[in-house]
């Protein structure tokens, strides 16, 4: 993008805000909520009125269209998923997702029922690949504007920080590369977006509305939009510094409590956390489901008529004490169909079902979005085209059982190598965070739209000087979490060729790693002794909680990571698989 001098394309832009509304004083914050028709109508949330109690009793069926985790994925490149086990090969599996099948899917679905909100429950954007993060994800907001109701922030929502946030909502030129050439007046999103949990510093308000409600077939449905609060360690604080990120439970049953008294016929939380269910699950099962939103949804069960979640990337749909909890996947591979009764005299929900069903290609894609879809594609394409080198096999992201991945040591390798050199930092060791490399690299040519789509947040290398009893209390704090590094659930953790460490279970957490096990090319480790260690400016600031990195000193920021695996990548043409255990359980 160049740089631009230009006024905010979205300057004058009617930001849909309401009134403020009073929360909870045990909980001391505020928050903002909107009332809206179809998205078109703004109007104060305490202008809503009550039917009256000798209305002549009347049923409304409405539709409720749910995704979640698009993370900026305009096209369906790559994506595919089986609706037998929720998994993007094996039985079943067919190519699926990209926004214009999406809206195409949708559009059909609001014929067999046009009472219908299309809801999108958050991380719309972030990690995305080239076609929508190289514009920062304008793209991917625009193709948005053209089908969807309502979103929720997610954790990836801020991972440029809350100013990149608000203009994405409201629009204008991004304020470093300036307006868009395919998007010059970028107008931000003309869906609402949700945050009622995200409470600025400087008003004690949510930084965004906290609810809405919507007219629907003559029913009123309010709809209230939260965030995981372990966003605070999911991405860089230094642009988080303007707000908190509150539990969301006592948030959701006090704004459903208001939305009753304001008489709602239904009142649906979209929360952008998660959980999930045995791996290899159908779309609609739920067998042993586990993890954060299900403890949530058993929280303000009774104050909500469903919870839609996400964050997990996975495919289910439950009952938690009788509320109905559904998460369609990522990727817009799925479409969550919510079919509710709401009998608008006695405002209550009679009847609530669901199913996920795949957005596969058959049939026609939207048209008005895929002339967004092209525009984008059209302005990438050279960009994404451009050769880096060519693989003699794939490198993939599926792990060993100690936590381990051909794509992982790759890239570890890459930005050792990267940062190796004195001048360049100095490198000795390489810790990379397995979970931001997003894409498979597969056999054969490989362009630069495949390393970025590999790699697309766009972190900046950091090596820095650490003693070896930092180290270890790094490593050991990736078991110390709720994603602890086991055989089911691992930290993103992974290390570059030449170190290795060995972990026991069975040891407390903080004793699992012991310092005088630990390898750097063949010789041992020593507690006192100070190493060069490369990572990302995402860790180097403390993100993820990871201890050690914080307290590292002499820091040299280096080049992208992308760009790192890039220039490794064409420098070992035919690069087979990188062998070699560095990582071994007890």
């Amino acid at each position: 993008m160049t740089a631009s001098d230009g006024a905010a394309g979205g300057k004058g832009r009617r930001v849909r805000m309401g009134v403020v509304l009073s929360v909870a004083a045990t909980i001391g914050i505020t928050t903002w909520a909107t009332t809206t028709a179809h998205a078109t109508v703004s109007a104060p949330a305490s202008t809503t009125s009550t039917i009256p109690a000798k209305a002549a009793a009347k049923t409304v069926t409405a539709q409720l269209l749910a995704f979640n985790d698009l993370h900026g994925h305009m096209t369906s490149d790559g994506l595919s998923i089986s609706a037998k086990t929720s998994t993007s090969k094996g039985a079943g599996y067919v190519t699926a997702g990209g926004v214009a099948w999406l809206a195409a899917k949708i559009a059909k679905a609001k014929k067999d029922n046009p009472n219908s909100l299309v809801l999108s429950v958050g991380d719309q954007i972030g990690g995305s690949p080239l076609i929508s993060g190289y514009y920062h994800d304008e793209g991917t907001i625009e193709s948005m504007n053209k089908f969807v109701d309502v979103a929720v922030v997610g954790n990836h929502e801020f991972d440029e920080g809350t100013a990149e946030l608000r203009r994405i909502v409201n629009g204008g030129c991004h304020p470093t590369d300036g307006c868009s050439p395919v998007s010059p007046k970028f107008k931000g999103a003309s869906f609402d977006m949700l945050a009622a949990n995200v409470i600025s510093r400087k008003t004690g308000k949510s930084m965004l509305p906290g609810y809405v409600i919507k007219k629907v077939g003559g029913a009123k449905i309010g709809i209230i939009g939260t965030v995981t609060p372990d966003t605070v360690d999911l991405v860089d604080k230094a642009g988080i510094k303007d707000v908190k990120f509150v539990a969301e439970a006592p948030v959701i049953k006090k704004l459903a409590r208001q939305l009753r008294a304001q008489g709602v016929d239904a009142v649906i939380a979209m929360t952008h956390n998660g959980a999930d269910p045995t791996p290899r699950s159908p779309i609609n099962s739920c067998v042993n489901l586990a993890g954060p939103v299900k403890d949530l949804t058993k929280q303000v069960a009774g104050s909500v008529d469903a919870v839609l979640s996400a964050h997990t990337h996975q495919a289910f749909i439950c009952k938690v004490n009788g509320t109905l909890l559904t998460s369609a996947a990522s990727y817009g591979r799925l479409l969550t169909k919510i079919k509710v009764t709401m009998n608008t005299t006695t405002h209550q929900v009679t009847k609530i079902s669901a199913g996920n069903v795949v957005i596969s290609h058959s049939g026609t894609s939207n048209k008005t979005v895929r002339t967004v879809v092209n525009r984008y594609q059209k302005a990438t394409d050279k960009i994404a085209a451009k050769k880096v080198t060519t693989l003699k096999q794939d490198l993939n992201r599926t792990l060993t059982r100690n936590g381990e991945s051909y794509l992982g040591r790759t890239i570890a390798d890459a930005q050792l190598a990267a940062t190796k050199p004195k001048s360049k930092g100095g490198a000795q060791i390489s810790i990379i965070n397995r979970g931001l490399a997003r894409m498979n690299l597969e056999k054969g040519k490989v362009t630069y739209g495949q390393v970025y789509d590999a790699q697309p947040f766009g972190f900046h290398l950091v090596t820095m000087t650490m003693t070896g009893t930092q180290i270890d209390a790094m490593l050991e704090s990736t078991f110390c979490q709720e994603a602890a590094v086991d055989n089911d659930n691992r930290m993103p953790i992974e290390v570059s060729k030449s170190f290795y460490y060995s972990f026991d279970m069975d040891k407390k957490c903080g004793h699992m790693i012991r310092i005088r096990d630990m390898r750097l090319g063949g010789k041992r480790m020593y507690a006192a002794k100070k190493y060069r260690v490369t990572t990302i400016d995402f860790f180097s600031n403390g993100g993820s909680s990871l201890k050690g990195f914080k307290d590292g000193t002499n820091k040299v920021t280096g080049i992208l990571e992308r760009d790192a695996l890039a220039q490794y990548l064409k420098k070992h043409p035919n690069l087979g698989l990188p062998h070699g255990t560095r990582i071994k359980s007890l």
